[in-house]
């Protein structure tokens, strides 16, 4: 509608003066007004344009506004989605149609109006009188009505109505997909269709309650028929409303309860198989208790209970359910990673079983899902529609394996209450074992005797060891850096090596354990925690039952790691434990002795340079006092942690008193005694016995032969010249040095012939023929300058050193000198 639409001028196609229109359109308002003001109901006049010419006050009421505020307004601005050609087709229709459109207050707040319109000419115009109904409340309820419509048919329950009779008056969707009828097949029907005669009794006496005002609501839990003919348990909470007549009607919501009924089914019989399960005496019976509770419960095909069998490394069948054929001793075992049993068994986790992996010959293969017993094996339930149970379902099932798993830990530690008297009667056994062992260890020693290499004993170990009954595998490793590295293997099984990771850490083999603590380590049955190590997994697959690892120690220094698998738990109880220990030692020595016979029969040797971190080591708190760089350039081992050094003041070094060096150096507690041998600023040498580890001590410890030891101040390396013979590993005497102090590297070799080197067979011969003592005697007597001329140290002196008797010293240089000549003139 638009102002061209109007216009008094276009209308009559004449032209008028002011005065005369102003005077029509005065009359006509008056006119109007007169017509208006006498309808009770709120009445609108607009015009063709829509301009609001006039209405009573009922009219202003309903917009909460004057009359007067209104006129001349569009009437589009209070119903904007009312349209002009809906108003027109009105005026057209039968007196009892009305147009229902929103209206707009100003001060807001929406209302609903039914609107009948009339046109009529007056004065060559046409104006259109509109009759308003204010419907806002109803509808207002017809949208509460309609929602609550809209929420009856999307829930899941389903609604119902009936009347007095119990007859259907209204059902939902969900009533009918409930119980198998469309709704016309309900609706005027008797509520006698879907229950029998006892529930509309108990409905009635409900009834009869609730109109009393005896209970606002009722709750009734019945069996319906559906229209298969199948019993649908459901639970139905009702009450009354009344109608206008004075009868009243029946509301409720029911719901099906099928799936809580089974589930209370259910937990009423695990409740019942715990509480069987806590007077289980025997693996067996827990089995059948469990089986039969899923089966009968769960409705499933079938269960079995598999357990860990130890001795045979697998998991065998131990109660098979009636739904599967055959018997537990029919039904095969499953083997270390033959499949998804022995994944869920490992990993301690839930694992569906497809059809193709179901382990259950009986013809049907269905697959299922495994179920963890912890440590004691597994319970496979087989159905073809595991994957459809609900959440519920595996949850009872969870439970029923976790109580089985309780269950089977409480029988299993009565039957260890009860083997202990068993245990008893086996200690004849176990000394009949150790003695086998201390067999085999004679055996061993005189390999120990004859071997020429240390390969020869590593590898003669392994084999003695792998031979013996008992005693299915073992390795010798050393440790190269974070790696242990096997160095010699016997038995059966040596891909366990390939199999597991020999890397240091936190965890791993108790190989590993033992080369980085040095100790000791006995697992008495390595299917213990499966779960939690790979490395048990793989020796399980190998049938390795339990294993000992020792270290192989001689003194201070480690040569690497026995480990031995045997295949039957606990075979390395205390006393055997002791027996290897010793083993470990023997092993050790006998390497030493190895290495030491090369290295006197070596034709040549090697001369190393090594730098060696140790800046709390005696001699370099003696540095660290006098303030300057000192060179080592002997040594005599003492008894107990005590050593006998020989040392003189680098040739760049200070200038200072020997009467200084000796004070300053005389204060630490480790100088138990410091002695001058040359009382020369410029030349002087000193002679001293310190306490604790020394660097040139473990060297000689090492079998190296020191040609003089470098300590500069300020707590640099102490750089030692040593030589060994051709035939020792030198990076292993490296790393055994890196081992025992903060660090070791080697910064220079050289190869020497021994015929260029004077004295070293004489030398040989010494360390050879003469006696420890009588050894000690001729080295701090050379180191103290006794065979210089002038003599710096008398007899008398060395006496008093080594804290001996004079003619003592002099019996043992004459015997050192006597095969020093007798060697010389037998060589000459």
């Amino acid at each position: 509608m638009d102002e061209s639409s109007d216009g008094l001028d276009q209308n009559t196609g004449a032209q008028r003066s002011g005065t005369d229109g102003n005077h029509t359109v005065e009359l006509e308002s008056a006119q109007l007004r007169e017509i208006v003001s006498a309808v009770p109901e709120p009445v609108v006049v607009i015009r063709q344009s829509g301009e609001i010419v006039t209405g009573n006050g009922e009219f202003a009421s309903l917009f909460d506004q004057q009359l007067s505020s209104l006129v001349g307004r569009q009437f589009s601005a209070l119903f904007p989605d009312l349209t002009w050609t809906a108003i027109e087709d009105n005026c057209d229709a039968d007196v009892s149609e009305y147009v229902t459109s929103r209206g707009v207050r100003e001060q807001g707040g929406d209302l609903w109006v039914d609107l009948t319109f009339d046109s009529h000419r007056l004065s060559g115009r046409v104006f259109y009188i509109g009759t308003l109904h204010d419907v806002t409340v109803r509808r207002e309820r017809e949208q509460v009505l309609e929602q609550y419509e809209r929420i009856v048919e999307t829930i899941e329950d389903g609604v119902y109505t009936l009347d007095e009779s119990f007859t259907i008056q209204t059902v939902n969707s969900a009533v009918e997909s409930m119980m198998g009828y469309d709704e016309a097949d309900l609706v005027g029907e008797s509520a006698t269709m879907l229950a029998d005669e006892s529930v509309i009794d108990r409905a009635t006496r409900l009834s009869t309650e609730l109109l009393a005002g005896e209970r606002d609501a009722a709750t009734l839990t019945a069996d319906l028929q559906t229209a298969d003919g199948e019993t649908l348990p459901v639970e139905t909470r009702f009450t009354t409303y009344p109608l206008d007549d004075g009868s009243h009607r029946q509301v409720g919501v029911v719901r099906d309860i099928s799936d809580r009924r089974r589930f209370e089914r259910t937990l009423a019989a695990l409740h019942d198989s715990t509480r069987e399960l806590l007077e289980a005496q025997t693996t067996t019976e827990v089995g059948r208790i469990v089986v039969a509770a899923a089966t009968d419960v769960l409705e499933i095909d079938g269960a079995v209970i598999y357990q860990f069998d130890r001795p045979a490394n697998a998991l065998c069948p131990v109660v098979v359910s009636e739904g599967i054929a055959g018997d537990p001793d029919t039904q095969p075992s499953v083997d270390p990673g033959s499949g998804p049993l022995w994944d869920g068994f490992v990993d301690g986790k839930r694992v569906s079983v497809s059809a193709e992996s179901d382990p259950v010959p009986d013809g049907v293969s269905t697959g299922g899902v495994c179920l963890s017993l912890g440590e004691f094996g597994v319970l496979y339930v087989k159905s073809d529609a595991v994957d459809e149970h609900d959440a519920d379902t595996i949850e009872v099932l969870e439970l029923l394996a976790a109580s089985a798993e309780a269950a089977l830990a409480r029988v299993d530690r009565e039957q260890a209450l009860r083997e202990r008297d068993e245990k008893l009667r086996e200690r004849n056994s176990r000394l009949k074992r150790l003695e086998e062992v201390n067999t085999i260890i004679r055996s061993i020693d005189q390999v120990l005797v004859d071997a020429d290499t240390c390969d020869e004993i590593e590898q003669a170990v392994c084999d003695q060891l792998a031979a013996s009954r008992g005693f299915s595998f073992a390795w010798i490793g050393r440790l190269d850096g974070t790696e242990l590295e096997p160095r010699a293997w016997a038995g059966d099984s040596p891909s366990y090596l390939d199999a597991v990771s020999l890397t240091t850490g936190d965890s791993g083999p108790p190989a590993v354990r033992t080369a980085q603590r040095e100790t000791t380590t006995v697992d008495s049955s390595i299917a213990d925690g499966l779960q939690d190590d790979h490395w048990r997994a793989e020796a399980v697959a190998r049938e390795f039952q339990s294993v000992i690892s020792i270290p192989l120690q001689y003194e201070e220094f480690t040569d690497g790691v026995l480990t031995v698998y045997a295949t039957e738990q606990a075979a390395f109880e205390e006393m055997l434990q002791s027996v290897f220990a010793e083993l470990g030692e023997t092993i050790a020595s006998a390497i030493r002795d190895v290495e030491s016979r090369q290295r006197q029969s070596a034709a040549t040797t090697l001369e190393l340079e090594v730098a060696i971190s140790a800046p709390t080591s005696p001699l370099g708190k003696i540095v660290d006092r006098i303030g300057t760089t000192v060179v080592c350039e002997g040594v005599v081992p003492q008894a107990g942690d005590e050593t006998r050094l020989f040392f003189r003041l680098a040739d760049e070094a200070e200038t200072i008193p020997p009467a200084v060096i000796r004070e300053r150096a005389s204060e630490l507690t480790c100088v138990e005694s410091l002695t001058v041998i040359t009382d020369d600023d410029v030349n002087a040498r000193f002679e001293t016995v310190v306490s604790g580890g020394t660097v040139a001590q473990t060297l000689v410890d090492q079998g190296a032969r020191i040609v003089s030891i470098r300590v500069s101040e300020g707590r640099g390396p102490a750089v030692g010249t040593v030589r060994l013979s051709a035939g020792v590993d030198v990076r292993r005497f490296v790393d055994r040095l890196d081992e025992r102090y903060e660090d070791a590297q080697l910064r220079a070799r050289r190869e020497c012939d021994v015929s260029d080197q004077t004295g070293s067979g004489a030398r040989t011969a010494l360390e050879t023929e003469l006696t420890d003592r009588q050894l000690q005697v001729l080295r701090t007597a050379y180191f103290s300058g006794f065979f210089e001329w002038p003599r710096k140290s008398t007899g008398q002196d060395l006496a008093e050193r080594l804290d001996v008797s004079q003619p003592t010293v002099s019996r043992h240089l004459r015997v050192g000198e006597r095969k020093l000549l007798e060697f010389a003139f037998e060589e000459g």
